[in-house]
């Protein structure tokens, strides 16, 4: 959240969400904030997404896994 937060380019909204996240509540307190500002939820959302698939991804390689091309439909 706090990457997030330093990537927003309106200083109200950066202050709100700065003061969301202190303290305990602070997941609840950030999305309320987020929630009223549908540019900048999707932008949250998109960046919480990308953020979840890499530490996925950097799981499964530390496991061995590594990607492959998918079968072509006609095989």
């Amino acid at each position: 959240m706090e990457l997030f937060i330093g990537t927003v380019d309106d200083p109200a909204l950066a202050d709100r969400l700065t003061i969301a996240v202190a303290g305990r509540g602070a997941f609840r307190r950030f999305k309320d904030v987020i929630a009223a500002e549908p540019a900048a939820a999707e932008r949250w959302y998109t960046l919480s997404e990308d953020r979840l698939r890499g530490r996925a991804r950097s799981w499964l390689a530390a496991r061995g896994y590594r990607p492959t091309r998918p079968a072509s439909p006609d095989r």
